[in-house]
């Protein structure tokens, strides 16, 4: 008698409350495709499900980590590009500039290689995350190039030159590993690149810093043009000859170097997205595996909804019969 629809009629106690919550339960799981009750589903043996649930908060913190150095390499990129435009800049007006008539406009270039300096700078002091990207995720701050003590010591070395064989051997032994460009403009930043742990004791680096060889060129070009003013020895024809035929091919090797640089950087974004995609993968089987351990059969729920709808219409059509009974009606 306990299942009979007709047990209003024999009872005064409201028999559609519990209808009514088991209709609420069974909504939820259609809503969810989940049930609503996990221990009853998995006969209360928690383990399967403990270890999907586990595997899932691994996929989201490596999911996080890799995001993380999605962002990063696509801002290094920019900066990348913004250092060379900034040599390009100078490239322009490098040749014109060059030649007997073309010398009197040097202290523009000169001008124009300042700001390129800046912007350099600039660019290798970005951060992501309060952490330095060209100081291997250094939190100090200071931008890793003091571009004042470059332009000062630049300048000393243009200035003490007596031909220009000294002057570009002295930028050369300034730039070169373990020169004064590392002691007195480079500031100070850990040696270790910058990495982002992607689970299985795997983790992806960043391999271009503001020491690297395709920085210093860089570098080292704009603050040789800027120099070109304070030079320690005459100017004439045959030393702007040999300046026209060595200093925009220094500029398309640093250039060349920039672009390789940039290259490794895509090498490693490529790295990045294909462990995106796996992770993608790997995070949409696990799901799968969830919904298979805790999912709601949609024909089975469908069908006992339906079941218990019908049984809470039955029960308030009963109901409302009974109250309209007369007494001698319900003596009959």
């Amino acid at each position: 008698m306990t299942n009979n629809t007709l047990l209003p009629l024999l009872t005064g106690r409201d028999q559609s409350g519990a209808s009514r919550a088991r209709i609420e339960t069974l909504t939820q799981e259609m809503g969810t495709g989940r049930v609503a009750d996990a221990g009853r589903a998995l006969s209360s043996d928690f383990s399967a499900l403990s270890q999907i649930s586990h595997a899932l908060r691994t996929t989201e913190a490596r999911a996080a980590s890799l995001n993380n150095a999605a962002i990063w390499l696509d801002v290094m990129q920019g900066s990348m590009e913004r250092i060379e435009q900034a040599g390009a800049q100078i490239g322009e007006k490098l040749v014109s500039t060059l030649t007997a008539s073309g010398y009197l406009s040097v202290d523009n270039l000169a001008v124009t290689a300042e700001g390129a300096m800046e912007d350099i700078a600039s660019a290798l002091g970005r951060t992501h995350d309060g952490r330095g990207l060209f100081t291997n995720g250094d939190p100090a701050g200071p931008a890793p190039v003091d571009i004042d003590a470059l332009s000062a010591d630049t300048k000393a070395l243009a200035a003490g030159a007596t031909d220009i064989a000294s002057l570009l051997a002295a930028f050369d032994g300034y730039f070169a590993d373990g020169g004064a460009f590392e002691t007195n403009a480079l500031r100070a930043f850990p040696a270790d690149p910058v990495q982002f742990p992607i689970g299985g004791g795997e983790a992806i680096g960043v391999p271009v810093s503001a020491g690297d060889r395709s920085v210093r060129d860089a570098l080292k070009e704009a603050a040789l043009v800027a120099a070109l003013p304070d030079l320690g020895f005459p100017v004439g024809n045959a030393e702007l000859s040999e300046l026209a035929a060595i200093l925009p091919a220094r500029a398309a090797t640093a250039s060349s170097n920039l672009t390789t640089s940039r290259a490794v950087i895509g090498t490693v974004e490529e790295r990045v997205d294909h462990a995106r995609q796996n992770l993608d993968e790997e995070r949409s089987k696990l799901e799968t595996r969830k919904s298979d351990t805790i999912g709601a059969d949609p024909y089975d729920t469908a069908t006992r909804l339906q079941n218990e709808m019908t049984r809470l219409e039955t029960l308030y059509a009963i109901t409302a019969r009974k109250s309209r009974l007369r007494l001698t009606d319900y003596l009959r």
